[in-house]
């Protein structure tokens, strides 16, 4: 059966004022047929060319650390990786899947060989990490935040907070190369700052943040009985404090109580390593915006999670 190939990529289109991506083609059936060895390198070809476009959208995010034909390769190795791991039992599509898969692979890439100086994974997560969080902050309150208020969003002391900043200049990142004066040091801008044209990220966040979700609300069911009947009342019913204890018969304050412990136990890297990857990549992207300025300085990290929840 012939299949004109230019009518399978991905193609944005807008629905009610939001750009989502439109999947033609049936990348699930594709991928089953290559998971049996039916045609596999013919079936590989295709579902790459069927998801170029898609996969250059997301390799335009990093195209200031390495080259774009670089990165496009990359994304082939990534979507192959997507492919190996997939199970269609999940019910989850496959290009959701997929998008995780190409923009890990994409940055192993820039680690290893985008840099003059390699720096580890970890340590780029918390640079990015530190951008994301300086840029929303300061898009929001016209102002650069103390290093008193980053250590605060960090989770970190500030001489940690120093060794990020050190790090990030000593690396010579690509992506980071054009100095800004901040607090009288040069800390370099990465292509995480979110651009004028944040279309493309948006559409990549909101595939991640399907897959993210998912993975939270597995790790919510690991979670003691109480606290995580707590966390469903709150954030899938839409329950407030008093509902929730009505509910469970508890009182408003156990609710707070058993809702702070469930917290902490998610951010636990320990108890969810299946979570972990997903809430790294989107936490820090998580939008601050409508947020006090007491509560953005005190409880970002638990805002960003509670917007992950009501997903």
């Amino acid at each position: 059966m012939s299949m004109n190939i230019e009518n399978q990529i991905c193609e944005p289109r807008t629905n009610h004022g939001e750009t989502v991506v439109e999947q033609r083609g049936n990348n699930e059936q594709i991928v089953g047929q290559i998971q049996t060895g039916e045609n596999e390198q013919e079936n590989m070809i295709l579902l790459w060319q069927q998801n170029r476009n898609f996969i250059t959208m997301i390799a335009r995010k990093y195209s200031s650390c390495a080259e774009m034909e670089d990165l496009e390769q990359e994304g082939y190795i990534g979507l192959y990786e997507a492919v190996r791991h997939y199970d269609a039992s999940s019910e989850v599509p496959f290009i959701n899947y997929a998008a995780f898969w190409i923009r890990q692979v994409m940055r192993r890439y820039i680690d290893n060989c985008g840099r003059v100086v390699r720096i580890p994974t970890h340590a780029v997560d918390k640079i990015q990490r530190y951008k994301k969080i300086k840029s929303e902050y300061q898009k929001y309150y016209g102002k650069i935040p103390t290093d008193r208020e980053m250590s605060a969003f960090m989770g970190m002391d500030e001489e940690s907070l120093k060794g990020i900043k050190k790090t990030a200049a000593m690396g010579q990142i690509r992506s980071l190369d054009e100095p800004i004066n901040s607090d009288g040091e040069d800390i370099y801008i990465g292509d995480t700052i979110v651009s004028k044209e944040d279309v493309e990220a948006d559409v990549i966040d909101r595939i991640d943040s399907g897959i993210m979700s998912r993975e939270l609300w597995a790790a919510v069911d690991r979670l003691p009985d109480l606290q995580g009947k707590v966390l469903r009342c709150r954030f899938l019913k839409k329950q407030t404090y008093q509902q929730t204890g009505e509910a469970l018969g508890i009182s408003v304050s156990a609710v707070r109580q058993q809702q702070s412990k469930a917290m902490r136990l998610l951010r636990n890297t320990g108890r969810n390593k299946g979570f972990i990857g997903y809430r790294e990549e989107f936490l820090p992207a998580a939008s601050i915006h409508h947020v006090g300025v007491r509560s953005f300085q005190h409880t970002w990290t638990s805002e960003v999670e509670r917007e992950a929840l009501s997903l």
